[in-house]
């Protein structure tokens, strides 16, 4: 950190102006010789007098932040043909980084000062070297910390802010409120314009805590994982702390240690508000008391259902297995008592331990509403030992899964006239299973079709066990055959020939 000691120049006739060469191929200083530099560094070293003497300035802590000795406190850089640079660099430059010692300073926009210092006058150079210590003063104080200590501050004061503080507060109500806005239970609830009503004014309340990034607020301290910019303002005493991803921004105010968000709320307000919508959505469910109870009457048909979960969960897996198969959907609703724990098992209905409707309701998930209109048949269909029942379902889906299961003779698909069974269709699959991504389409297609090629030969692939497999096929059909595959979900085009599907693997 700080000016390198083997390219800075210092002049005893400017003590408080350090010289530095700029751009890469500018390694040195080797004399001040032209009469407008030596005049020019002459003003600017009596503007930093003045600056230090008018306003008692403590400069002394910035000759560590630039690893200097002596008087200098003001880096000025030096061209090639040893002109004066006509902007100061900022003090950016020496935070938090190492310098090289074998070339001059980086030559870079962001850090230097957009003002051409060398045509001023003394009354502008003046407030203009003044603004430039005062940064220089502030970045010496922010280098006192490492980087990762600011940004922790940062953070820290942020969950100190009293609306973010209020979030971590209200937070169980305020992400029941949010889900609850977007619940499909909504749809269900007497009363729509009271509905209408609390949702006009969720918009309102949420306002605050919607302006609060979500990875920030993750637990009760840090901030997000990405990667953050700071810069420095020296007039205000602070940091703007931005990050591109959240687009978020702030301002840490240091002597404070707080933070300062893009847009403030009334924190008192704000409580207030969201006393209220919790109060407001209370009421309205107190008026839908059917409703609670059909959703208490759910969660005990759940409850009575799971002394049969193992038989039931075994039934629901013979319903895809069938499903595979008959390539459709198996009727559920012809197993009203498996169709209903599939619902139920989809759907989580918590116990209700909270005197507020709202943190309840938030936290219940339905596959689908219309559950609640099934729930009467439902009652009726569930026996007080379900277990005779689900018995006899599971021993029915048995028998039809034996029924739709491929048999080794069954026609799976047909070419031009031409049937592949299933044993026919299980040694293609099994050869695109090996070698369906090594070779291309029109190989494999010679390979069961048994043409003896000398590429074939080369590879050793009349070896094998499939070679001329359907040797009574013409090779277009064996590609048209690859074709109606692909089409039926049992084969997957790659970049380079085939793999097998998911579903071919299942039912294989």
């Amino acid at each position: 950190m700080g000016l390198p000691n083997r390219i800075a120049y210092q002049d005893q006739r400017y003590p408080y102006v350090v010289l530095a060469p700029i751009g890469k191929k500018n390694k040195q200083i080797r004399s001040i010789g032209h009469k407008f530099e030596r005049g020019l560094l002459s003003r600017l070293n009596d503007a930093i007098v003045d600056q230090i003497n008018d306003k008692a300035l403590d400069v002394a802590k910035i000759r560590p932040y630039l690893g200097l000795s002596g008087r200098a406190v003001l880096p000025v850089s030096f061209e090639k043909e040893e002109t004066i640079h006509p902007h100061l660099l900022r003090p950016e430059l020496f935070l938090w980084r190492s310098l090289s010692e074998e070339h001059g300073l980086p030559f870079k926009e962001e850090f230097l000062y957009s003002t051409d210092f060398t045509q001023l006058s003394s009354e502008q150079l003046y407030e203009h070297v003044g603004e430039v210590l005062e940064d220089y003063l502030f970045l010496s104080h922010i280098s006192e910390h490492d980087r990762k200590d600011w940004l922790d501050k940062i953070a820290a004061a942020f969950h100190n802010h009293p609306i973010v503080r209020l979030f971590h507060e209200k937070r169980e109500v305020i992400d029941a409120v949010e889900v609850m806005n977007q619940s499909a239970l909504l749809s269900v609830l007497n009363y729509p314009e009271d509905v209408a009503y609390w949702r006009h004014r969720v918009n309102i309340v949420m306002r605050p805590f919607r302006t609060l990034p979500a990875d920030w607020l993750e637990g009760r301290e840090g901030s997000c994982a990405h990667k953050k910019s700071l810069t420095f303002l020296s007039k205000e005493r602070c940091i703007c702390c931005s990050c591109e991803r959240c687009d978020y921004t702030l301002l840490y105010y240091i002597d404070e240690d707080r933070v300062a968000l893009e847009e403030e709320f009334d924190v008192e307000r704000a409580t207030k508000r969201v006393i209220t919508i919790e109060k407001q959505f209370n009421e309205i469910a107190e008026q839908n008391q059917r409703l609670l109870e059909q959703l208490v009457q759910l969660r005990g048909l759940k409850k009575q259902l799971t002394v049969a979960r193992k038989t039931l969960d075994e039934s629901l897996d013979l319903v895809k297995q069938i499903q595979r198969y008959q390539r459709k959907a198996e009727d559920m609703e012809s197993h009203p008592l498996l169709y209903m724990y599939d619902k139920l098992n989809r759907s989580r209905i918590p116990e209700r331990t909270s005197d507020s409707e709202l943190l309840w309701l938030s936290r219940i998930e339905l596959d689908d509403v219309r559950m609640l209109k099934e729930l009467r048949n439902w009652q009726k269909i569930v026996p007080e030992s379900v277990y005779p029942m689900t018995s006899h379902v599971l021993e029915e889906l048995k028998s039809k899964l034996n029924e739709v299961r491929y048999e080794e003779n069954d026609v799976i698909i047909t070419v031009k006239g031409r049937s592949l069974t299933y044993a026919e269709t299980q040694q293609v699959l099994d050869l695109i299973y090996y070698y369906g991504t090594d070779y291309p389409a029109h190989t494999l297609v010679q390979v069961l079709a048994g043409k003896a090629t000398n590429k074939l030969r080369q590879l050793h692939l009349h070896e094998t066990r499939w070679f001329g497999i359907l040797a009574s096929w013409p090779e277009k059909h064996i590609q048209k055959l690859f074709n109606q595959l692909e089409k039926q979900g049992w084969l997957m085009k790659q970049q380079k020939g085939y793999t097998i599907s998911d579903y071919a693997e299942e039912v294989m």
